[in-house]
């Protein structure tokens, strides 16, 4: 799988670390101000990511979670989520593009260490995968703007056709969801996988499927933005507003248990002493925060 690097440090694209010779004091070493390092936390950490950093795999772009801004700036929750990680753990954390439905492989191989790309916490991923949870997501849909084909929830995608993102768990959830059609008496649903959400995004408008299917805060971004609010509307179901709600958490290769440890430590740290909140509140998301970092919260 090309990995592409996307030479940005997070904790630099967020403007939260302190660049060594600009602001000069006893406290900054190595570009790091160590008054804001969580000790503990990093002493937790193995010695070759303090040393080296650490790579994050990211499916880019997936705003609002991550993206490029206009000046081509990486940004997003997870990009400013894991500089203030980096920040808490005195090291850096570069975010790497990679390709969703491999993503988990790309730290099998070796070429990322841990994933931060809005990835919710499910019993099968934990087969391959620890979570450090740190927020609650869902899933939604769109459509095109004016819902042409008046879908106002599961039971209109009968017959339809439903775009979703290659290896994402809202394939499963439109399974469902067709399975539900035909035991009715209706048509089954078609889906249709993509790589990326630009590519589903275009194929919504090519007409090419009724609904895209995806993450709910993605959902929401998307009509807000594509197009300036003119290309897409969310569709709010009246008996399920988001489905399938469950945690989202950062993936680690279940034998890197320092590395783990250290993140879930730095994360609890940033939701003790208020970031995590201040950050979830910037990106309008505060409602779905969690209150600890629990690993593997998902259970069957």
């Amino acid at each position: 799988m090309a990995i592409k690097k996307l030479g940005l440090v997070a904790a630099m694209s967020a403007g939260l670390l302190l660049i060594a010779g600009c602001a000069a004091t006893n406290s900054v070493e190595n570009g790091v101000d160590q008054s804001k390092v969580d000790k503990a936390a990093q002493a937790l950490l193995p010695a070759e990511y303090l040393e080296n950093g650490i790579d994050v795999a990211s499916d880019i772009p997936y705003e609002p979670f991550e993206f490029e801004d206009e000046n081509g700036n990486l940004t997003g929750i997870d990009v400013e989520l894991g500089a203030l990680i980096g920040q808490k753990l005195g090291t850096e954390l570069r975010f790497n593009d990679a390709v969703f439905d491999t993503i988990i492989a790309s730290l099998e191989a070796g070429t990322n260490d841990i994933i931060m790309s809005s990835m919710s916490d499910t019993v099968e991923r934990q087969a391959k995968v620890d979570f450090v949870d740190y927020n609650v997501g869902g899933s939604q849909m769109i459509v095109n703007k004016g819902n042409p084909e008046g879908i106002t929830g599961a039971a209109d995608l009968c017959g339809k056709t439903v775009i979703v993102q290659n290896g994402t768990i809202q394939i499963d959830l439109v399974a469902g969801m067709s399975d539900d059609c035909v035991a009715a008496g209706n048509e089954a649903i078609s889906i249709t996988q993509l790589p990326d959400a630009p590519s589903m995004y275009n194929a919504l408008r090519a007409k090419q499927g009724e609904a895209v299917m995806l993450d709910s805060l993605v959902a929401r971004d998307a009509a807000a933005k594509s197009g300036n609010g003119e290309y897409f509307e969310v569709v709010t179901d009246p008996e399920n507003p988001v489905y399938d709600a469950g945690l989202v958490g950062i993936a680690i290769l279940k034998k890197d248990t320092g590395l783990r440890d250290a993140i879930q430590a730095a994360l609890q740290s940033l939701i003790d002493d208020g970031q995590y909140a201040a950050l979830l509140e910037k990106w309008d998301m505060s409602s779905s925060a969690v209150t600890e970092a629990s690993i593997n919260g998902t259970k069957e």
